[in-house]
């Protein structure tokens, strides 16, 4: 087994029970066939058949990538989706001729409706590899928009928005996926399924979210990750510290960020508290910072007044909230032996911080302008652009809450949201919580089906240089239980490990979000302080 997919049968990766795997090696050879396929396919119209292939011997390659050498025998149908006027997309259904019953929709990342399984192996989320290794019949729809983090697949080729690709992403492949797999997979089986399952992590994450408040009956457990929910202000959090130093026309050197985060971490009480510039125990503690030495100098007033802006997040010239900053007990920088991917005070050989792609090019579609320069953006268009789009594409936004009818649908909901996401900050979750929370007559009812989980400092979609978060084996063990037994979870378990050693740095639990208890536990942690 190679180094790479050795990870497919790692327990932090591995859920599900071989004893109720039951092979088809039979049935599938007599149902995996053109006609068969194309007639099923029928009601279908925008999907039309490609290619059916068995895969054996425990083999699979693509172009460019390490072979996976340890996947149990598969049928791969390949078909065509078309997405958009000018866009057809990748639609491929996997069935393993062992099968445990059950479906695993694979969501995406980014904007992209697909994760790489290549590069993804170490990270939080399930790709379908990984789904299959768990017995789990899987389909990945890509919407023709490819694996990395980039979306400037939203333009043409004369740089003019394709909004009906757009559309495509935002709300209809996913679902036509959906249908559509769970309808041939009963057939090829024959068989109806046990029960039907998708997780998601940020933009796979919103993913989910819209699949239970917009499709309630397409999937019977979901669990949403770090969720890129509110994502009109989830971009504009992410540009603001750009936005910020180049407006000031100061950049801080990250170790003065770092001095700060180690010293908030090392207080109990306030690293609770929601960061607020305008509360007094935030301001004493942003003054205690003055002159404090880091490996680039003592940190100066003026080094302070940018920090504290970035921390802040951005509000208009009235004083209205845009979007929720990362504060410093948000760690933006990852450890010198972690995973790249995060981490977004990095540096250009100039000084100037590095742009969040995904962020800088959403920002692209809504302003219609392939070519903006967020370098160049000041306090006032980033103020104007924001109303913009809040009043033009508010669409986009992705706070759809209302979960009611999944909840009647007997559904179940797993959210989980590390305090430490440097990606997605966890207090418009709380926020979006709190919503959802008004569709139903009280917290108890809706944690019958909905249900969120904040482990501590826990990152962005991984478990290595962060606080412990939820693996993707407990997490899908709880939900499993939850929606087959009805055996709802008060706690999650929680680990970080170091994937260099393969042994666990920290292991905890996670308790279920109460929102009472939450808001019951700041203000505690307020009275503390003064």
């Amino acid at each position: 087994m190679n180094q790479i997919t050795k990870w497919f049968e790692h327990p932090l990766y591995l859920w599900m029970d071989r004893d109720c795997f039951i092979s088809y090696s039979e049935i599938l050879p007599r149902s995996c066939k053109e006609d068969r396929v194309r007639k099923l396919l029928g009601d279908f119209p925008r999907i039309s058949l490609e290619s059916i292939r068995l895969h054996k011997d425990g083999s699979y390659s693509e172009p460019e990538k390490t072979v996976l050498d340890n996947i149990p025998d598969f049928y791969e149908i390949r078909m065509r989706q078309q997405t958009a006027d000018q866009h057809t997309g990748t639609f491929r259904l996997y069935l393993p001729v062992e099968w445990n019953g059950r479906y695993m929709g694979i969501a995406g990342a980014g904007t992209n409706n697909e994760v790489d399984w290549f590069t993804s192996v170490t990270y939080n989320v399930i790709s379908w590899p990984m789904a299959l290794k768990n017995g789990y019949a899987c389909a990945v729809a890509d919407n023709d928009t490819g694996i990395h983090l980039d979306c400037s697949w939203g333009f043409d080729r004369q740089g003019k928005l394709e909004w009906d690709h757009i559309d495509a992403w935002a709300f209809e492949v996913l679902h036509e996926m959906t249908i559509c797999s769970k309808n041939m997979i009963t057939a090829l089986y024959d068989r109806p399924i046990v029960a039907s399952y998708m997780h998601g992590t940020s933009g796979g994450g919103r993913q989910v979210m819209t699949e239970a408040a917009l499709f309630p009956k397409d999937y019977d457990g979901l669990w949403a990750d770090g969720p890129a929910i509110n994502y009109l202000d989830l971009q504009f959090a992410c540009l603001w510290p750009i936005v910020v130093e180049c407006n000031e026309g100061h950049i801080v050197p990250v170790s003065k960020y770092q001095t700060a985060y180690d010293l908030i971490m090392a207080d109990p009480v306030l690293r609770i508290i929601p960061f607020d510039s305008r509360e007094s125990c935030w301001a004493d503690f942003t003054h205690g910072l003055l002159n404090r030495p880091t490996p680039d100098g003592p940190i100066s007033r003026r080094d302070l007044e940018v920090m504290v802006r970035t921390w802040d997040g951005p509000f208009t010239r009235d004083g209205k909230r845009m979007a929720y900053g990362y504060g410093p007990t948000i760690r933006q920088w990852p450890l010198a032996t972690g995973h790249q991917l995060y981490g977004y005070f990095k540096r250009k050989p100039d000084g100037r911080l590095v742009i969040m792609p995904i962020a800088e090019q959403s920002l692209r579609w809504f302003t219609g302008n392939p070519g903006f320069d967020i370098y160049q953006c000041s306090y006032e268009e980033y103020e104007r652009i924001y109303t913009d789009l809040r009043k033009r594409f508010i669409r986009y936004d992705f706070n759809e809450c209302d979960f009611t009818d999944f909840a009647a649908s007997g559904g179940k909901l797993i959210i989980t949201h590390g305090t430490g996401d440097c990606v997605v900050p966890y207090q418009a979750a709380i926020d979006y919580y709190g919503r959802a929370l008004d569709r139903f007559p009280s917290e108890k009812i809706m944690n019958r089906s909905v249900r969120m989980y904040m482990p501590e400092f826990a990152g962005h979609s991984i478990l290595d240089w962060s606080g412990p978060a939820v693996s993707i084996a407990n997490g899908m063990m709880a939900l499993t239980l939850w929606t087959e037994k009805g055996k709802a979870p008060d706690r999650l378990p929680t680990i970080q490990y170091d994937f260099d050693n393969d042994r666990p740095f920290k292991t905890g639990e996670v308790n279920c979000f109460h929102r009472w208890t939450y808001l019951k536990k700041v203000q505690d942690a307020r009275k503390a302080c003064k």
